[in-house]
This record gives structure tokens, C-alpha cells and sequence, in this order.
């Protein structure tokens, strides 16, 4: 039995009550070891809380020399709050049993990243951690993927998905990553992050020349008020144009346009009144921003990125699956498509917007000067204003918006979007003999043996209910997956795979955003193991948060399963 010093009195006053009381020997003894390890549990989970305390905030453990920064600080003041035993334990324990070095940090980081939550049945991602890479080729990349898989444990035949930007490395057909895993994750269909495929539909507006003009005219106005402190007060706060931040770039427009009247006499006030350099970029600017197509081009922009904005959102969703990413991108191709057939009922609410708006600065929608032959601008026959701009500027705009969205999106006959028919919404569409040819097209892709026989039945019952159209549209697939558990395992095996697809990687892309705030510049030797684990905490500050006590005694019960010079168990 182990007794350390520091309980040697308390021990002794408490055998010394007992043997006046006459209770066995074997009692005090017991009673005497579970305060021992009572009492070091309690260190330990106090040293646990700061670990856990300087992983949520980001904080570094250590400061420049031995025995300094955050980590030690909170344990002083601990300390100097009153607790006895992390005291005692400090100051007068073993020195190889401290428990508060690099290497027990470490080990502490590591079991708290392994601690999830499994009680709520909800489909989310989840980040398992960083890899270092050697080598930037598509060759290097995949082996590490690879290595990775099989370094956490992970079953290889459960690969349903690979997910990535577009660039060439990546996602080439030939020799790039997703080609070289699915030569041995054959069912790891690659898919083009839907958030990157809806920026580069929005990219692709730039062939309309008005458009592309107007945006790279709308970046300088903002970068010219933002660059200078003194600019900066005269117009409110607007966020820079970022191609990288997608939620930002819709914003700037919407905020640039609310404030598009501002804007315009600031630059009308800042070309007459500030230095030479200042008065000649604003008079420039100021001269654009009163020009008819720029204002046309503006309302018209800010009108659709108010369209776009909502779903780039619901894009970023951690709880996003294929089911809700194809019907956001089908609700927004029929809305652009109904504003296409009735563009002449939108370019009279274009024109009055633009009317109203140019009144407001001084200016006037007028036609540009028309010649019979013109290749530099539009140049369409038109017999009166609306009939120009509808032809020059808003159709173009709704085309290319319509194609691009089409041709970027049509990935829905690979096999994965084929189990969306599994949904009641979707399934009921069809009758039973074209249901069953595509519950076999990707039956068959997948392996899932005896779904045809389940499948039919499936349709049938769901047929029975008889459930109207908007009803079964709003039913989430993780509520479908609910109704398959006892009767339907085929089915909900299906389910499970259309769950598992990576629609998109905005997940991906935030977790570098938390990776510039764990691994900072004095941050920069950190080891591959120890950032993975604090950038866990991190991430999922608000879960250990909301259960503090029970993650933490998580945390204990597991570091003390292993063998200790400390009496933990």
C-alpha cells in the first residue's frame, strides 16, 4: 500500500480513532488507501483542468524559462486559492511523480482528443487531425492519406467519399490524389467541394464584361477607403472583398450598395478637398461610380448575392448532406430561371432602383451613344431604355448564371446521388419498375446484397401513406435513417453511405483559420501529436464547456488506466 507524507498525520489521528472505536484492521486499511487515492485523484483532475482550461483558449503552456507561463501560473494560483493537495503535492512530492511535465502534458492532450460525444444521432464532420507532408505531388499526398487511414484504425472498405477543391493535384482524372486512392478505395467517389463550385459559378460571371468591370471597380472603391484611417471615417465600416471568405465577398457587396450613395459623396467631396494622390484616384472613381452601367451593374449584383448568400451559408453547414446540397442548388436554378422568363418585369424594378439611386447622387440612367458597328461593349437594337439594358446587361447576367450552374452541378448521375432516390420525396417521383433499375445501378456499385427485395417493400409502404409532397420534402435524411432501424438494415446501410458523402470542405477550410490561432510564431516547434490534440480542444471548446465534469472524468479515468508511480486506481 502506497501512503505518501503529506497523509501520514491525517492517517495517523484517524487509526488512532478507529482502534479506540475497535474497528478492523482490514477496514482502516481499505478506508486509508481510498483517501490516498481519493486525494491523488483530485490532483490529477486538477492538472487536467488547466490542460483542458489552456487547450480552449488557445494559450500556450509554457513561458521562456523552466517552470514558467500559463500552465504553471494556473497551477500557482490554484494553489494560492486554497488547494491543499496540489500544494502539498507540488512542493514536497516525488519529483518523478509531479505529473506536470512536457510528456504527461502530452499525453493528457492526446486522451482529450479522443473523447467525443456519442449521445446525440446527428451527421456532422469531424476533424481527426493534421498531417505533415514531404512532398506536394499527388503521389506523396495520396500515400499520406493512406497512411494516415491506416495509422488511426480506420476500416478502409467504409471509404465512401473523397472530398477536395477543384485544382488539378487533387482532383485530376488521371494522376491526381482521388485517382490514386481509388485504385484501392474503389468506392471512394471524388467529390468537388459545393462551396468552391458555387464561387467559381459566381467567377464565372466575369465573362459578362459589365459584370467583371463593375466587381474589380467595387474592390477598388473598397481597398481605396480602407487603406487609410482618415478615408475610413468617411464612409461606414464595409469588409474587404475576399475571394477566400465566401460569406464575406456577398456581404461587401450588400453592405457597398446600402451604402452606395455614401460612398459617392465621399469620393465627390475627397477629389476636391485632400492631397494631389488622394483627389486624383478618387476624381477617377468618383467619375466610374456615376456612370449608368456601373450603377446598373451594381443593383444587379447586390440583388443576386442577396439570392446566393443564404445558401453559401447553408453550404458551410457541418450537418450538410446530399440531399439538402442538391435541393439548395435546384431551388436556386429555378428561381434564376423564373427571373429569365419574366426579365421584362425585372429590369423595370432593376431601372427603378437604379433611377431612384442615380437621382440620389446626381445622375442619370441614359443609353450609351449606339453605332452600327461596335465590337468593345454592347451594342444590341433596342427601342427604348429598358429594352437595352435587358438585352445588354440582365439577360447575359441570368445565362451565364444558369449554364454555369448547370454545367457545375451535373455530377448527379454518379451513383452516390442515385441513393437520394432512397428518400420518400424523391422515390415516390417514379414507378416501381424505374425505381427498381436504379436501386440496382448502385446496389450493384456498392455491394449492398438483397437491397432490391427491401427496396420494393420500402416503396410500397411509403406509397401507402399517402403523405402529401411538402410533407415528405421536409423530412431530413437522418429522420429517414430512424424509420429503417429494426425492419429495413439494407436500406439504412444505404442511408448510411449517402450520409457519409462530403459535400463540401468548408469544414476543412475553417480548421486552418484555428490552425493560425494554436500554432502561432512562438508556437513553431510544436510536434504533429500535441497540435492535433490542442487543436481538438479547440474546436470543440463549447462541448467541453457545456460538460466540464464529465469530460474531465473521462479524461482521468482513462489516463489512469495505465500503470502510474502515483496511487490512481
Amino acid at each position: 500500500m502506497v501512503i505518501h507524507y503529506y497523509t501520514i498525520r491525517e492517517g495517523a489521528t484517524e487509526a488512532a480513532k478507529s482502534f479506540m472505536e475497535e474497528v478492523p484492521i482490514n477496514i482502516m486499511m481499505v478506508s486509508g488507501h481510498q483517501k490516498v487515492l481519493q486525494q491523488n485523484r483530485k490532483i490529477i483532475s486538477s492538472i487536467i483542468s488547466n490542460i483542458l482550461f489552456c487547450g480552449t483558449h488557445d494559450l500556450p503552456f509554457r513561458g521562456k524559462g523552466q517552470n514558467e507561463g500559463v500552465f504553471y501560473d494556473l497551477i500557482q494560483m490554484r494553489i494560492e486559492a486554497g488547494d491543499q493537495y496540489l500544494q502539498n503535492h507540488i512542493e514536497k512530492g516525488k519529483r518523478n511523480a509531479i505529473y506536470t511535465s512536457p510528456q504527461i502534458q502530452n499525453e493528457i492532450i492526446n486522451i482529450s482528443g479522443t473523447i467525443f460525444d456519442d449521445e446525440k444521432r446527428a451527421i456532422r464532420e469531424e476533424f481527426l487531425g493534421f498531417i505533415e507532408l514531404h512532398a506536394m505531388d499527388a503521389v506523396n499526398i495520396a500515400s499520406a492519406i493512406d497512411h494516415f487511414i491506416q495509422n488511426e484504425g480506420l476500416d478502409g472498405t467504409k471509404l465512401v467519399g473523397q472530398g477536395y477543391d477543384g485544382c488539378a493535384t487533387m482532383a485530376g482524372k488521371i494522376n491526381g490524389v482521388q485517382t490514386i486512392l481509388r485504385e484501392k478505395y474503389p468506392h471512394a467517389l471524388f467529390f468537388h467541394c459545393a462551396s468552391h463550385k458555387l464561387n467559381l459559378v459566381v467567377n464565372d460571371l466575369n465573362c459578362v464584361p459589365e459584370i467583371r468591370n463593375t466587381i474589380s471597380t467595387v474592390k477598388d472603391i473598397i481597398n481605396f477607403f480602407r487603406e487609410s484611417v482618415l478615408r475610413r471615417k468617411c464612409i461606414p465600416n464595409i469588409p474587404a472583398f475576399c475571394e477566400t471568405r465566401w460569406s464575406q465577398k456577398y456581404r461587401s457587396i450588400s453592405i457597398f450598395k446600402e451604402n452606395f450613395e455614401i460612398i459617392v459623396h465621399a469620393l465627390d467631396k475627397l477629389s476636391k478637398d485632400r492631397n494631389t494622390a488622394t483627389r486624383k484616384v478618387a476624381f477617377q472613381l468618383y467619375a466610374v461610380a456615376n456612370k449608368s452601367i456601373f450603377i446598373m451593374s451594381v443593383i444587379l449584383i447586390a440583388k443576386y448575392s442577396k439570392l446566393l448568400e443564404p445558401v453559401v451559408n447553408a453550404l458551410q453547414s457541418k450537418n450538410l448532406d446530399l440531399l439538402k446540397c442538391s435541393n439548395f442548388i435546384k431551388k436556386i436554378v429555378v428561381i434564376v430561371k423564373d427571373h429569365r422568363e419574366h426579365a421584362d418585369t425585372e429590369i423595370q424594378e432593376l431601372l427603378t432602383a437604379a433611377n431612384i439611386t442615380a437621382e440620389n447622387i446626381g445622375a442619370e440612367i441614359n443609353l450609351p451613344r449606339i453605332v452600327k458597328q461596335q465590337q468593345h461593349r454592347s451594342n444590341p437594337p433596342a427601342l427604348n431604355s429598358a429594352e437595352f439594358w435587358k438585352r445588354s446587361l440582365l439577360i447575359p447576367y441570368l445565362d451565364s448564371l444558369i449554364s454555369s450552374l448547370e454545367r457545375r452541378f451535373s455530377d448527379e448521375n454518379i451513383p452516390a446521388f442515385s441513393l437520394l432516390l432512397l428518400h420518400p420525396s424523391n422515390m415516390l417521383d417514379m414507378n416501381t419498375k424505374e425505381f427498381k433499375l436504379k436501386i440496382n445501378d448502385f446496389a450493384n456499385y456498392y455491394q449492398i446484397k438483397d437491397l432490391e427485395s427491401e427496396a420494393e417493400l420500402w416503396y410500397n409502404i411509403r406509397k401507402e401513406k399517402k403523405l402529401a409532397k411538402s410533407k415528405l420534402s421536409d423530412m431530413e435524411m437522418s429522420e429517414v435513417v430512424e424509420e429503417t432501424d429494426i425492419f429495413f438494415p439494407k436500406i439504412k446501410q444505404a442511408l448510411h453511405i449517402s450520409l457519409a458523402q462530403p459535400c463540401t470542405t468548408s469544414t476543412i477550410e475553417r480548421s486552418f483559420s484555428t490552425l493560425r490561432r494554436v500554432k502561432t510564431w512562438l508556437r513553431s516547434t510544436m510536434t504533429e501529436n500535441r497540435l492535433n490534440g490542442l487543436y481538438i480542444l479547440s474546436v470543440h471548446r463549447k462541448l467541453l464547456d457545456e460538460k466540464k465534469e464529465e469530460m474531465q472524468q473521462k479524461i482521468l479515468s482513462r489516463f489512469c488506466e495505465d500503470s502510474r508511480r502515483l496511487s490512481l486506481l
